[in-house]
């Protein structure tokens, strides 16, 4: 068995000759920066230069409007919930939109520059950042292990759906209740089966592996634009 059946990565060549103009690790760190400035802006003149990505991005490029939605409809629980809590009703909403805009444009950043990468290409910008080794393994095992609970609970769902369409009230949260302890039971007992296969594979020492050549010019330009462009955002905030 050839060796690269026992790493998280792709050779260099492959990754690259995919439609990534700029290396893995630019990008992560690049929007990582973007994400950090977003969450430290509150003013509305570095809000609006901070719009500029994503409004271009949404103009451009077609984005996943479901999961937008998804995310909004979650923010709008978000705005009730800070509406009632807050001292005053006006000042629980005004936070709830300014942190609903933050996490609508960190999330379209994200998924222009981040989501496309998939588990190999955050690996191997884990890597040429120098994350060390468990800590890498690990975020990588995470994102796995919530990849493969997301699609058991779709799965199971579906069938219940399909078995049961006429189900309501309590024996619906019921059934809910049995998939959902079903589900998380199973992904427990394979979480355990992928740390018995680290340990066969040699530990994490044996996912050290790594194809990557000297930073290119293209990449430096990227992350050193995104670092001004987030310094101009943040000095807003206190102009």
């Amino acid at each position: 068995m050839i060796q690269d059946s026992f790493t998280l990565t792709f050779p260099l060549e492959k990754f690259y000759a995919s439609r990534n103009n700029f290396a893995p690790e630019s990008l992560l760190l690049s929007a990582l920066i973007y994400a950090l400035a977003v969450s430290l802006s509150n003013k509305f003149s570095a809000l609006v230069l901070a719009a500029i990505p994503p409004i271009i991005i949404l103009c451009v490029k077609k984005i996943n409007l479901s999961s937008l939605l998804k995310l909004n409809v979650i923010n709008l629980v978000m705005i009730i919930t800070l509406a009632l809590t807050w001292p005053s009703i006006l000042g629980g909403v005004k936070m709830g939109m300014l942190i609903t805009l933050r996490l609508n444009m960190i999330y379209i950043m994200c998924e222009f520059m981040i989501f496309p990468l998939g588990i190999t290409g955050i690996y191997e910008a884990l890597c040429a950042l120098r994350v060390p080794e468990k800590l890498r393994v690990l975020i990588i095992l995470t994102l796995r292990g919530i990849f493969i609970l997301h699609e058991r609970l779709e799965t199971a769902l579906i069938s219940v759906k399909l078995r049961a369409p006429n189900l309501h009230g309590i024996m619906k949260l019921k059934t809910f209740a049995s998939i959902l302890a079903s589900v998380l039971l199973q992904s427990s007992s394979h979480s355990e089966r992928i740390m018995q296969a680290v340990t066969c594979r040699g530990g994490f020492g044996g996912f050290l592996q790594s194809e990557r050549e000297s930073v290119r010019l293209r990449d430096m330009l990227v992350i050193v634009s995104f670092m001004i462009y987030s310094a101009v955002v943040i000095k807003c905030n206190y102009l």
